[in-house]
């Protein structure tokens, strides 16, 4: 066990993360991996993976886009982070003492905005003097030579950087891996989020009616998760009644009904850039049927029987063909068949990013042997027709030594009324 022994702030009186030593140790675990793939330098556009880098914490717009970039170069230490002069390089610096000497205006590191309306010619100039000056800080560092990963990017970039010499590489694939075994001190991360998402269940347990619309619900968990230190979520899993057969990943303007179940998904609670996935189903007040016992039982089971194959050694190959499959390799209620129901399971890496390695759906995907602090999510989805609805449940789990450790501890083994 990796055990969450403190709260959010700092005290005198406890020694806590030491983040100082986590941003380095992410750094050199990034030079790790980009010698590993030959790399000497990368271009980081995806939002999380530039914080995981530098600890910067820009705007949350530009999670949603590709808006900010921050160039690491092997050996080097911290990535270099272009910044507005006008804007936000003094109070970035301030914040940022680490970066000493590694943020550069527009000046010296110029970064066009790919999503903003400009005249071909004018991006063309812009992603030409950007592509120039990334190439003269490679030089630099003697690296200039060596191939540079991408994530992302406009095309008149990749063209300015592919023109100027440099020879441009996938960036995905080598910092998913990078990410994937987690350091200690992440996995208390993650159980800070997995904590901030269960103050939302708590606040909905508690304050949830009949009557209520589904985004209601969704009101009263998001003030709770932010009331509790959730820095954002990256979106929302809401579904009442008969929009849980089949599940709609929305949420809408439904009221809650009698004798129907609710499944809530506050998606990605994030805490210090690090998130779990969590889905918990409940009852909408009234005591369930013997059917709607049987169907929650189900989703029960399917993570029991996960988490008896979670654990260190284990290829995705074999997850992927040994996940449970209701009817099929996966021993279940008789009268499946006859309630014409329908599921779905899948997992996922989760920490940094959601649904990034390892991951497995099929037996084709890219196989991983899994080993300790390795951290997916598993969901597990059943719904039959009529009345009963349908249910979802997912936690996110950490490989341990032996095993799997739950890091979403929201009981869900039996069902919870809600409204009464």
């Amino acid at each position: 066990m990796i055990p969450l022994r403190y709260g959010l702030g700092n005290v005198d009186w406890q020694q806590r993360i030491n983040w100082e030593e986590l941003r380095k140790k992410r750094v050199e675990r990034a030079n790790q991996f980009m010698h590993k793939y030959g790399i000497g330098s990368a271009i980081v556009f995806n939002h999380d993976r530039r914080r995981y880098l530098s600890s910067v914490w820009n705007h949350p717009y530009s999670r949603g886009m590709p808006y900010n970039f921050v160039l690491l170069i092997r050996d080097n230490g911290f990535p270099y982070v272009p910044v507005e002069k006008k804007l936000d390089s003094g109070r970035v610096a301030e914040d940022c003492p680490w970066l000493e000497g590694k943020l550069l205006d527009e000046y010296k590191l110029l970064q066009p905005r790919m999503t903003r309306y400009r005249p071909d010619a004018e991006a063309k100039e812009q992603f030409a003097t950007s592509a120039k000056q990334v190439k003269e800080l490679l030089e630099k560092h003697g690296v200039a030579n060596l191939p540079l990963s991408i994530d992302y990017c406009n095309p008149y970039m990749y063209e300015a950087l592919t023109g100027a010499g440099l020879t441009i590489v996938d960036g995905n694939s080598w910092i998913d891996e990078c990410g994937m075994v987690k350091f200690d001190e992440e996995i208390i991360c993650m159980k800070m989020a997995a904590s901030i998402n269960e103050a939302g269940y708590g606040a909905v347990i508690r304050d949830v009616r009949v009557g209520m619309k589904e985004y209601d619900v969704q009101g009263i968990m998001a003030k709770a998760i932010y009331e509790s230190g959730g820095e954002y979520l990256e979106g929302w899993v809401l579904n009442a009644g008969d929009r849980g057969n089949p599940r709609s990943f929305n949420w809408a303007d439904r009221p809650l009904r009698p004798r129907e179940f609710l499944s809530l998904e506050a998606c990605h609670v994030n805490w210090c850039g690090y998130k779990v996935c969590y889905d918990r189903t409940f009852l909408v007040g009234a005591k369930p049927t013997e059917l709607q016992k049987e169907v929650y039982q189900v989703g029960v089971d399917m993570h029991t029987q996960v988490q008896k194959i979670l654990k260190p050694g284990v290829s995705t190959k074999e997850l992927a063909e040994s996940r449970p499959r209701p009817g099929e390799n996966f021993e279940t209620p008789e009268q499946i068949k006859k309630w014409r129901s329908s599921w779905s399971n899948h997992f996922a890496g989760m920490g940094i990013a959601w649904d990034s390695g390892p991951y497995f759906y099929e037996k084709s995907d890219p196989e991983y042997i899994l080993e300790r602090n390795m951290t997916v999510a598993y969901h597990a989805q059943f719904s039959v027709e009529g009345e009963a609805g349908g249910i979802a449940f997912e936690n996110t789990y950490r490989i341990t030594k032996d095993g799997c450790e739950i890091l979403t501890k929201w009981p869900y083994e039996e069902i919870q009324i809600l409204g009464l």
